[in-house]
């Protein structure tokens, strides 16, 4: 373990630069993603709506302290429009840590209040516009009148509890981005009578953005910023509601071909070819497999190969016949998660009542197409989506789109088993790419907090098998704005602190320790240093140079 004593000089002369007001995202890793969306909180309509979150939301993102929230802050789902403006009369938000686990919450909102609570905001809520984008814009900001402090130490799950007595005025307030399922570990309780003493529970609790302030004494590591040669084999675009700009038109369609190519896909435009299903049709109800098909030949994928499929009614194909589930709700989570798959347009169908899905081995032998026709989104029948995947036995597989009027999912590929997020993608945009084998980006963590007094402990993750030094950058101050360092040969990599002492770390394997011991200094209390690392390592960029992200690191007594 390296001993970075030599930084005991240069936090004797920090001046102690402050940093930004910190937040978390809850439920975690969905800041700029989503897994489903939901007009049952901000409704259209009077509510009431209380939303449980798990402690390890907080936990698992270094927060292991008690907090100030001062704001919440609500976003809109990818791809709806707003023009702004609607107004939510007399709300009044209360916030308490709840005696109700996420898991068990409970439909009597009495029950899920915790002793501690606090009215946090009363008065009018106003939404800002939502501009359509990916992710999409907090439509709703609330600065809080009197601050919560919660603790997730404690073990109570964070209740928030939202009653809108009046439907917002305007009306035509998007739906917001959510969780979906149990794996998010939130729960949602809600009601359209902003009186009534219970709800209905679901797992579509809101995505919330909450800002805060730790203790001042305390301790804290903030990361920032993200690492570089961050690669991805699996791809994926989340929907919108809107007609995707990737749908064609009935008899005229518009394809997407992914062609193997080394350890994964080149993805390039399609053939723009149809084939006319003229099999029976397989019957699928909502949210429903298929029986197991056989393709009648190997499809081989990066990772694997499979000689048979499952159909999923909501517009996927599992490449591993074992698999059981038929989630309605396109999910990168599970999509990376999960089982390999094939995800030409995943999103909530049903076939139940209206359209067909077919399954069809071509007469050569050497390709299987899977073709959804006309099967409504559910819940609106008349919104339509016609599609097909066509698998080849070379490896080859082609994405193809006649009308496609989708909801809230996601189009993309994925082998599953935990593989890295490469985030969400334009795919019209960014066409032609390659998808490669997965590497994670070099990163900077902590294992505790840098309390003086004491030894801090670090730890370089990801380090490439071909580094051959490395180190810590150290600043009193972040770079802002980030600089981009395309112009030394290592594109994607950004610097992100400024530096005041680098510190050399010798190369140990794909993970590094490295420890600070923090001077029995009380003026180093809320002093801030700013890190990030490096990597020299031959082949990974024409400069032969990795970096991190940034932690901006907040020394405290406690």
């Amino acid at each position: 373990m390296h001993k970075l004593t030599a930084l005991t000089a240069a936090l004797a002369l920090a001046t102690g630069a402050v940093a930004q007001s910190p937040y978390v995202v809850v439920p975690q890793g969905m800041e700029t993603s989503y897994a489903g969306n939901t007009g049952l909180t901000w409704r259209n309509t009077a509510f009431r709506y209380q939303m449980i979150y798990d402690t390890t939301h907080f936990l698992d993102q270094g927060i292991d302290y008690p907090i100030t929230m001062t704001r919440l802050q609500f976003r809109a789902i990818n791809g709806s429009t707003s023009v702004g403006g609607e107004t939510y009369t007399g709300t009044t938000i209360t916030m308490s840590s709840s005696p109700s686990d996420w898991a068990t919450t409970s439909t009597d909102f009495a029950t899920n209040v915790g002793t501690d609570v606090v009215t946090v905001f009363s008065g009018d809520v106003v939404c800002t516009p939502a501009s359509g984008s990916t992710p999409n814009d907090w439509i709703i900001d609330i600065t809080l009148q009197t601050p919560f402090v919660y603790d997730p130490t404690s073990g109570l799950d964070l209740c928030l509890d939202v009653t809108a007595p009046f439907a917002p005025a305007p009306t035509g307030v998007p739906n917001m981005a959510a969780s979906s399922n149990a794996t998010h570990l939130a729960r949602r309780n809600s009601t359209a009578t902003p009186t009534a003493a219970t709800g209905a529970l679901s797992y579509f609790a809101s995505v919330v953005k909450i800002d805060f302030t730790p203790p001042g004494d305390l301790a804290s590591v903030t990361p920032y910023g993200a690492g570089c040669n961050d690669t991805s084999l699996s791809y994926y675009e989340n929907l919108g509601v809107q007609l995707w700009d990737l749908s064609g038109t009935a008899g005229s369609p518009n394809s997407l071909r992914m062609t193997p190519a080394g350890s994964g896909y080149s993805v390039t435009p399609g053939s723009n070819g149809w084939f006319t299903p003229t099999s029976a049709d397989l019957a699928l109800g909502d949210d429903t497999l298929s029986a197991v098909q056989p393709l009648g030949f190997t499809f081989p994928y990066p990772g694997g190969s499979t000689t048979d499929v499952l159909v999923c009614s909501n517009g996927f194909v599992w490449l591993d016949a074992a698999q059981t589930a038929a989630t309605f709700a396109g999910d990168p989570t599970r999509l990376l998660g999960e089982a390999p798959r094939l995800a030409p347009l995943w999103h909530d169908m049903d076939p139940s009542v209206g359209g067909t899905v077919q399954f069809d081995v071509d007469p050569s032998g050497t390709a299987a197409y899977v073709t959804w026709t006309n099967v409504p989104r559910f819940g609106v029948a008349t919104s339509l989506n016609t599609c097909q995947v066509a698998l080849y036995a070379d490896g080859s597989v082609e994405y193809r789109y006649e009308v496609c009027d989708v909801g809230p999912g996601l189009i993309g590929f994925s082998v599953g088993g935990g593989s890295n997020d490469p985030g969400s993608t334009d795919i019209s945009a960014a066409l032609p790419f390659v998808t490669v084998a997965d590497q994670y980006p070099l990163t900077l963590a902590t294992t505790n907090r840098p309390r003086v007094n004491a030894t801090f402990n670090m730890e370089l993750r990801n380090v490439v098998p071909t580094a051959v030094v490395a180190g810590v950058n150290f600043g009193f101050a972040p770079q802002t704005p980030a600089l981009d360092l395309a112009f030394i040969g290592a594109p994607t990599c950004e610097l992100l602190a400024g530096i005041a002492l680098s510190v050399p770390v010798a190369v140990t394997g794909s993970t590094v320790p490295l420890s600070l011991n923090i001077p029995n200094d009380p003026t180093l209390n809320n002093v801030h240093l700013f890190s990030q690392a490096f990597t020299f390592a031959t082949g990974v960029n024409q400069g032969g140079i990795l970096f991190s992200n940034g932690l901006d690191l907040g020394f405290g007594l406690n």
